[in-house]
Protein backbone atom coordinates (compact mmCIF):
# COMPACT_ATOMS: atom_id res chain seq x y z
CA UNK A 1 0.00 0.00 0.00
CA UNK A 2 1.57 3.24 -1.10
CA UNK A 3 1.41 6.32 1.70
CA UNK A 4 1.61 3.59 4.65
CA UNK A 5 4.54 2.56 6.58
CA UNK A 6 4.00 -1.17 9.01
CA UNK A 7 3.88 -1.28 12.75
CA UNK A 8 3.99 -4.10 14.80
CA UNK A 9 3.11 -3.90 18.42
CA UNK A 10 4.45 -6.16 21.23
CA UNK A 11 2.14 -6.52 24.31
CA UNK A 12 2.51 -8.13 27.89
CA UNK A 13 -0.13 -11.10 28.38
CA UNK A 14 -0.76 -14.52 28.88
CA UNK A 15 0.32 -17.26 25.36
CA UNK A 16 -3.73 -16.87 24.68
CA UNK A 17 -3.85 -13.42 24.90
CA UNK A 18 -2.90 -10.76 21.76
CA UNK A 19 0.25 -10.14 22.58
CA UNK A 20 1.67 -9.20 19.15
CA UNK A 21 -0.88 -6.45 16.47
CA UNK A 22 0.09 -5.50 13.32
CA UNK A 23 -0.89 -2.21 12.10
CA UNK A 24 -0.57 0.36 9.29
CA UNK A 25 0.31 3.92 9.54
CA UNK A 26 -1.58 5.68 6.59
CA UNK A 27 0.53 8.84 6.15
CA UNK A 28 -1.68 10.65 4.14
CA UNK A 29 -4.16 10.86 6.76
CA UNK A 30 -2.55 10.50 10.04
CA UNK A 31 -4.68 7.06 10.69
CA UNK A 32 -3.56 3.84 12.52
CA UNK A 33 -5.20 1.23 11.15
CA UNK A 34 -4.85 -2.36 12.84
CA UNK A 35 -4.43 -5.34 10.45
CA UNK A 36 -3.56 -8.77 12.48
CA UNK A 37 -3.56 -10.07 16.03
CA UNK A 38 -1.82 -12.79 17.32
CA UNK A 39 -0.96 -14.87 20.44
CA UNK A 40 1.05 -17.72 20.66
CA UNK A 41 3.81 -16.42 23.17
CA UNK A 42 3.46 -14.61 26.91
CA UNK A 43 4.90 -11.39 26.93
CA UNK A 44 6.19 -10.10 23.72
CA UNK A 45 7.92 -7.51 25.68
CA UNK A 46 10.74 -6.53 22.83
CA UNK A 47 10.11 -7.01 18.77
CA UNK A 48 12.44 -6.42 16.08
CA UNK A 49 11.72 -6.95 12.26
CA UNK A 50 14.68 -7.37 10.19
CA UNK A 51 15.31 -5.66 7.41
CA UNK A 52 13.82 -7.41 4.19
CA UNK A 53 10.51 -7.47 6.98
CA UNK A 54 10.06 -11.38 6.04
CA UNK A 55 11.44 -12.40 10.13
CA UNK A 56 10.09 -11.00 13.34
CA UNK A 57 11.88 -11.80 16.37
CA UNK A 58 10.41 -11.67 20.25
CA UNK A 59 11.23 -11.96 23.45
CA UNK A 60 9.03 -14.02 25.35
CA UNK A 61 9.75 -12.24 29.09
CA UNK A 62 8.83 -14.61 31.99
CA UNK A 63 10.37 -16.05 34.72
CA UNK A 64 10.06 -19.73 33.11
CA UNK A 65 8.56 -21.53 30.46
CA UNK A 66 7.52 -24.82 28.34
CA UNK A 67 9.50 -26.41 26.15
CA UNK A 68 9.62 -28.64 23.06
CA UNK A 69 8.81 -31.77 25.73
CA UNK A 70 6.10 -29.92 27.44
CA UNK A 71 8.17 -29.81 30.42
CA UNK A 72 8.74 -26.57 32.61
CA UNK A 73 11.88 -25.50 32.15
CA UNK A 74 13.65 -21.75 33.56
CA UNK A 75 13.70 -18.93 32.33
CA UNK A 76 12.33 -17.15 28.96
CA UNK A 77 12.50 -17.88 25.60
CA UNK A 78 13.61 -16.14 22.35
CA UNK A 79 10.89 -16.29 19.52
CA UNK A 80 10.98 -16.00 15.67
CA UNK A 81 8.34 -15.72 13.25
CA UNK A 82 8.17 -16.07 9.36
CA UNK A 83 6.15 -13.01 7.97
CA UNK A 84 4.75 -13.47 4.39
CA UNK A 85 6.08 -11.24 1.64
CA UNK A 86 2.43 -11.32 -0.08
CA UNK A 87 -0.23 -11.25 3.07
CA UNK A 88 2.20 -9.78 5.78
CA UNK A 89 0.82 -12.53 8.29
CA UNK A 90 2.55 -14.61 10.87
CA UNK A 91 3.80 -18.04 10.38
CA UNK A 92 4.12 -20.47 12.85
CA UNK A 93 7.08 -19.35 15.60
CA UNK A 94 10.16 -21.05 16.55
CA UNK A 95 11.49 -20.31 20.40
CA UNK A 96 14.92 -21.17 21.88
CA UNK A 97 15.59 -20.96 25.55
CA UNK A 98 17.48 -17.65 26.71
CA UNK A 99 18.87 -19.37 29.75
CA UNK A 100 17.92 -16.46 32.21
CA UNK A 101 14.99 -14.92 33.49
CA UNK A 102 12.74 -12.14 32.18
CA UNK A 103 14.57 -11.48 28.99
CA UNK A 104 13.41 -7.55 28.08
CA UNK A 105 15.87 -6.45 25.15
CA UNK A 106 17.04 -8.21 21.43
CA UNK A 107 18.94 -6.68 18.44
CA UNK A 108 20.73 -7.53 15.31
CA UNK A 109 24.00 -6.80 13.77
CA UNK A 110 23.23 -4.47 10.92
CA UNK A 111 24.63 -7.39 8.75
CA UNK A 112 21.94 -9.14 10.79
CA UNK A 113 23.88 -12.55 10.82
CA UNK A 114 23.96 -12.53 15.07
CA UNK A 115 21.16 -11.92 17.41
CA UNK A 116 21.90 -10.65 21.38
CA UNK A 117 19.11 -10.88 23.94
CA UNK A 118 19.27 -9.49 27.49
CA UNK A 119 18.13 -11.48 30.52
CA UNK A 120 17.14 -9.09 33.13
CA UNK A 121 16.43 -11.26 35.62
CA UNK A 122 19.13 -13.54 34.35
CA UNK A 123 21.82 -11.60 34.87
CA UNK A 124 23.46 -12.44 31.53
CA UNK A 125 23.40 -11.56 27.64
CA UNK A 126 22.75 -14.54 25.24
CA UNK A 127 24.06 -14.30 21.26
CA UNK A 128 22.61 -16.00 18.82
CA UNK A 129 23.94 -16.87 15.41
CA UNK A 130 21.38 -15.95 12.24
CA UNK A 131 21.36 -18.82 9.83
CA UNK A 132 20.57 -18.45 6.07
CA UNK A 133 16.91 -19.38 6.16
CA UNK A 134 16.68 -16.31 9.01
CA UNK A 135 15.93 -18.36 11.66
CA UNK A 136 18.32 -18.00 15.12
CA UNK A 137 20.46 -20.75 15.88
CA UNK A 138 20.68 -22.28 19.38
CA UNK A 139 22.45 -19.70 21.57
CA UNK A 140 26.28 -20.07 21.53
CA UNK A 141 27.72 -17.45 23.41
CA UNK A 142 26.88 -16.29 27.23
CA UNK A 143 28.22 -13.54 29.23
CA UNK A 144 27.55 -13.08 33.14
CA UNK A 145 27.97 -10.45 34.69
CA UNK A 146 28.45 -9.97 38.66
CA UNK A 147 28.12 -6.44 40.48
CA UNK A 148 25.33 -4.41 42.40
CA UNK A 149 24.44 -0.77 42.89
CA UNK A 150 23.35 1.54 45.92
CA UNK A 151 19.80 1.28 45.21
CA UNK A 152 19.06 -1.84 47.96
CA UNK A 153 15.31 -2.09 45.92
CA UNK A 154 16.45 -2.44 42.25
CA UNK A 155 20.46 -2.68 42.16
CA UNK A 156 20.89 -5.58 44.55
CA UNK A 157 22.89 -7.95 41.54
CA UNK A 158 23.07 -7.39 37.89
CA UNK A 159 20.38 -6.34 35.48
CA UNK A 160 21.05 -6.32 32.01
CA UNK A 161 18.52 -4.48 30.43
CA UNK A 162 19.56 -3.62 26.86
CA UNK A 163 21.95 -5.36 24.24
CA UNK A 164 22.61 -3.34 20.96
CA UNK A 165 25.18 -3.56 18.68
CA UNK A 166 27.76 -1.30 17.18
CA UNK A 167 26.86 0.95 13.79
CA UNK A 168 29.81 -1.76 12.61
CA UNK A 169 28.55 -4.24 14.04
CA UNK A 170 31.82 -5.03 15.92
CA UNK A 171 31.23 -4.30 19.13
CA UNK A 172 28.09 -5.49 22.11
CA UNK A 173 27.36 -2.97 24.43
CA UNK A 174 25.26 -4.12 27.33
CA UNK A 175 23.49 -1.67 29.05
CA UNK A 176 23.40 -3.34 33.34
CA UNK A 177 21.00 -1.67 35.12
CA UNK A 178 21.79 -3.22 38.68
CA UNK A 179 25.59 -2.30 37.85
CA UNK A 180 25.36 1.33 36.49
CA UNK A 181 27.50 -0.21 33.75
CA UNK A 182 27.91 -0.37 30.13
CA UNK A 183 29.40 -3.42 29.64
CA UNK A 184 31.28 -3.75 26.19
CA UNK A 185 32.34 -7.48 24.14
CA UNK A 186 34.00 -7.28 20.66
CA UNK A 187 33.60 -9.92 17.89
CA UNK A 188 37.32 -11.78 17.14
CA UNK A 189 38.56 -11.44 13.53
CA UNK A 190 36.93 -14.52 12.40
CA UNK A 191 33.38 -13.25 13.44
CA UNK A 192 32.77 -16.36 14.98
CA UNK A 193 33.13 -15.67 18.66
CA UNK A 194 32.66 -12.74 21.42
CA UNK A 195 35.17 -11.45 24.36
CA UNK A 196 35.11 -8.98 27.06
CA UNK A 197 35.98 -5.78 26.08
CA UNK A 198 35.63 -2.76 27.82
CA UNK A 199 32.98 -0.78 30.35
CA UNK A 200 32.08 2.11 31.33
CA UNK A 201 30.48 3.67 34.47
CA UNK A 202 27.44 5.81 35.28
CA UNK A 203 26.59 7.58 38.25
CA UNK A 204 26.32 5.45 40.92
CA UNK A 205 22.04 4.87 41.20
CA UNK A 206 21.24 5.76 37.79
CA UNK A 207 20.36 2.75 36.62
CA UNK A 208 20.86 2.71 32.60
CA UNK A 209 18.41 0.79 31.01
CA UNK A 210 18.17 1.57 26.95
CA UNK A 211 21.37 3.06 24.42
CA UNK A 212 20.84 4.52 21.36
CA UNK A 213 23.75 5.59 18.50
CA UNK A 214 23.91 9.12 16.97
CA UNK A 215 23.59 8.55 13.03
CA UNK A 216 27.20 9.40 12.47
CA UNK A 217 28.26 6.43 14.87
CA UNK A 218 30.24 8.95 16.79
CA UNK A 219 28.17 9.14 19.98
CA UNK A 220 25.56 7.09 22.06
CA UNK A 221 23.07 8.10 24.43
CA UNK A 222 21.90 6.33 27.46
CA UNK A 223 18.57 6.83 29.31
CA UNK A 224 19.49 6.24 32.84
CA UNK A 225 15.58 4.40 34.96
CA UNK A 226 16.57 5.23 38.26
CA UNK A 227 17.04 8.85 38.23
CA UNK A 228 15.78 9.76 35.39
CA UNK A 229 18.56 11.02 33.31
CA UNK A 230 20.25 10.75 29.53
CA UNK A 231 24.09 10.45 29.73
CA UNK A 232 25.98 11.22 26.36
CA UNK A 233 28.88 9.51 25.26
CA UNK A 234 31.89 9.91 22.60
CA UNK A 235 32.00 6.72 20.68
CA UNK A 236 35.26 5.47 18.65
CA UNK A 237 35.39 1.92 17.94
CA UNK A 238 34.23 0.24 21.24
CA UNK A 239 35.48 2.83 23.45
CA UNK A 240 32.70 4.85 25.20
CA UNK A 241 33.74 8.10 26.74
CA UNK A 242 31.32 9.96 29.64
CA UNK A 243 30.41 13.27 28.60
CA UNK A 244 26.72 15.32 30.48
CA UNK A 245 24.04 14.11 31.85
CA UNK A 246 20.95 15.93 31.66
CA UNK A 247 17.31 15.31 33.49
CA UNK A 248 14.50 13.62 31.96
CA UNK A 249 11.80 15.14 34.01
CA UNK A 250 11.29 18.99 34.66
CA UNK A 251 11.95 21.18 37.28
CA UNK A 252 8.62 21.35 38.78
CA UNK A 253 7.72 17.67 39.09
CA UNK A 254 7.99 16.03 42.06
CA UNK A 255 6.22 12.82 41.51
CA UNK A 256 7.74 9.29 41.22
CA UNK A 257 9.12 8.63 37.62
CA UNK A 258 11.39 6.40 35.75
CA UNK A 259 12.82 6.47 32.40
CA UNK A 260 12.38 3.58 29.45
CA UNK A 261 13.17 3.90 26.22
CA UNK A 262 15.40 6.39 24.19
CA UNK A 263 15.71 7.37 20.15
CA UNK A 264 18.03 9.47 18.22
CA UNK A 265 16.35 10.82 15.23
CA UNK A 266 17.54 9.72 11.94
CA UNK A 267 18.79 13.04 10.74
CA UNK A 268 20.99 13.39 14.25
CA UNK A 269 19.23 16.46 15.58
CA UNK A 270 17.21 15.53 18.63
CA UNK A 271 17.28 12.54 21.26
CA UNK A 272 13.93 11.32 22.51
CA UNK A 273 13.50 9.61 26.00
CA UNK A 274 10.43 8.64 27.67
CA UNK A 275 9.46 9.06 31.34
CA UNK A 276 7.37 6.86 32.94
CA UNK A 277 5.13 8.29 35.68
CA UNK A 278 5.16 12.36 34.19
CA UNK A 279 3.66 10.14 31.25
CA UNK A 280 5.84 12.18 28.56
CA UNK A 281 8.44 12.20 25.98
CA UNK A 282 11.62 14.44 26.78
CA UNK A 283 13.23 16.20 23.85
CA UNK A 284 16.78 17.13 23.79
CA UNK A 285 18.37 18.89 20.81
CA UNK A 286 21.73 18.07 19.74
CA UNK A 287 24.48 20.88 19.05
CA UNK A 288 25.61 20.04 15.40
CA UNK A 289 29.53 21.34 16.47
CA UNK A 290 29.65 20.31 19.80
CA UNK A 291 27.12 17.55 20.21
CA UNK A 292 26.13 18.76 23.58
CA UNK A 293 23.01 18.08 24.31
CA UNK A 294 20.25 20.58 25.68
CA UNK A 295 17.04 20.55 27.01
CA UNK A 296 14.16 21.44 24.17
CA UNK A 297 11.03 20.57 25.66
CA UNK A 298 8.85 17.83 26.95
CA UNK A 299 5.56 16.41 25.51
CA UNK A 300 2.33 14.27 26.91
CA UNK A 301 2.19 10.87 25.56
CA UNK A 302 -1.87 10.86 26.82
CA UNK A 303 -1.56 8.14 28.43
CA UNK A 304 -0.27 6.09 31.60
CA UNK A 305 3.41 4.82 31.68
CA UNK A 306 4.76 5.16 28.31
CA UNK A 307 7.23 2.25 27.66
CA UNK A 308 8.86 1.74 24.25
CA UNK A 309 8.51 4.09 21.47
CA UNK A 310 9.54 4.58 17.53
CA UNK A 311 10.16 6.81 15.09
CA UNK A 312 9.51 6.24 11.65
CA UNK A 313 12.78 5.84 9.39
CA UNK A 314 12.21 9.32 8.11
CA UNK A 315 11.81 10.74 11.19
CA UNK A 316 8.64 12.19 10.38
CA UNK A 317 6.65 10.10 12.94
CA UNK A 318 6.70 8.58 16.69
CA UNK A 319 4.17 6.10 17.68
CA UNK A 320 4.42 5.55 21.76
CA UNK A 321 3.17 2.76 23.67
CA UNK A 322 1.06 3.47 26.92
CA UNK A 323 1.32 0.48 28.72
CA UNK A 324 -1.38 0.99 32.00
CA UNK A 325 -3.77 2.92 29.53
CA UNK A 326 -3.66 0.42 26.87
CA UNK A 327 -3.20 2.92 24.14
CA UNK A 328 -0.56 3.50 20.95
CA UNK A 329 -0.67 6.92 20.56
CA UNK A 330 0.64 8.54 17.36
CA UNK A 331 2.65 11.78 16.55
CA UNK A 332 3.59 13.58 14.11
CA UNK A 333 7.66 15.64 14.23
CA UNK A 334 7.46 18.57 14.19
CA UNK A 335 10.58 19.71 11.92
CA UNK A 336 12.35 22.88 13.60
CA UNK A 337 11.29 22.19 17.47
CA UNK A 338 11.77 18.37 16.94
CA UNK A 339 8.68 18.07 19.26
CA UNK A 340 5.94 15.37 19.25
CA UNK A 341 2.47 17.01 18.17
CA UNK A 342 -0.57 14.88 18.57
CA UNK A 343 -1.41 13.15 15.25
CA UNK A 344 -5.57 12.68 16.36
CA UNK A 345 -5.20 9.06 16.43
CA UNK A 346 -4.37 6.22 18.33
CA UNK A 347 -5.26 2.59 19.04
CA UNK A 348 -6.45 0.22 21.95
CA UNK A 349 -4.02 -2.02 22.32
CA UNK A 350 -3.47 -4.04 26.08
CA UNK A 351 -0.90 -3.35 27.89
CA UNK A 352 1.22 -2.26 24.45
CA UNK A 353 5.67 -2.02 25.69
CA UNK A 354 7.48 -2.31 22.22
CA UNK A 355 6.92 -0.63 18.66
CA UNK A 356 8.66 -0.68 15.50
CA UNK A 357 8.06 1.15 12.62
CA UNK A 358 8.64 -0.23 8.75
Amino acid sequence: MTGALEIWIGAYGAKNAVVITRAELLTDTAELVKTAEYGNIENASYLRVNKRGTRLYAVSETAEHIDADGDKAEGGQLASFPIDAETRKLGPGQYHPTHGAHPCHLSLTPTEDWLAVSNYSGESAMLYPIREDERPGPPSIRFRHTGSGPNPDRQQGPHPHSANFSPDGQYLLVADLGMDKIMIYVRDTEGSEWVAHDAVSLEPGAGPRHLAFHPSGKAAYVVNELDSTVTRFTYDAGKLTRQESLPTLPPSFAGESSCAEIVASPDGRFVYASNRGHDSIAVFAIDEQSGKLSAAGHVSTRGKTPRNFALSPDGQWLIAANQDSNSVVLFRIEPQSGLPVYAGTELTVAKPVSVVIR
